[in-house]
């Protein structure tokens, strides 16, 4: 996600803000135009817990034939 801020009297300072993922953590920083780190402008909780070997053993079936009997 790029933006950008000006002030009054001030230039146009190009930046942009990476999310960088650290264990349960979101953490977004602020780049400037050299990719040089600002700042940190939020740190948030990934709500996705699973780890990405849990992500892909969660699969099943489901006999559904006992909702939808036969007349």
């Amino acid at each position: 996600m790029a933006s950008s801020e000006q002030g009054t009297g001030m230039q146009a300072e190009q930046h942009r803000i990476v999310s960088c993922f650290f264990d349960r953590y979101v953490i977004k920083v602020r780049l400037g135009p050299r990719e040089e780190f600002i700042g940190i402008v939020e740190v948030g909780i990934n709500k996705d817990f699973l780890s990405h070997r849990q992500r892909l053993s969660v699969r099943g079936t489901h006999d559904v034939s006992d909702l939808y009997p036969e007349d």
